[in-house]
């Protein structure tokens, strides 16, 4: 049971850092592209259609980057919480397995959970 839990853990840590640095990444690739609507901006000359469509991109990148930063405004939270204790779970799950099977070998118990649960009728 308590395996479970930790692998569903572990897991989640997984999935939400992958977000994570997929949210960063986007929004670094946005930021690379306003920063060269700008400099396109800064060195040529365009007519009024060209400055329309300059404009049009310029607000459609800066559009995708704010849902892309607000996502990940959300996501943080939650990212650098699991970040902070997940180390910390990991110890100290790994020192619950090492007592659990120091017990159950100098107890000589060989039974698990799922089997309690049977045996007494625990859904």
């Amino acid at each position: 049971m308590a395996e479970c839990y930790f692998g569903k853990l572990q897991q989640l840590y997984t999935e939400v850092r992958a977000s994570y640095n997929k949210l960063n990444k986007l929004q670094s690739a946005l930021d690379r592209k306003v920063s060269d609507i700008y400099h396109d901006l800064e060195r040529r000359e365009f007519s009024v259609e060209e400055g329309h469509e300059i404009a049009r991109t310029l607000k459609e990148t800066l559009q995708y980057r704010r849902v892309v930063k607000d996502e990940l405004g959300l996501l943080v939270p939650v990212y650098n919480m699991l970040k902070e204790q997940t180390g910390r779970v990991d110890e100290q799950y790994s020192r619950a397995v090492r007592r659990s099977y120091a017990i159950r070998e100098n107890l000589n118990v060989t039974m698990g959970i799922d089997e309690v649960f049977a045996a007494m009728d625990v859904e």
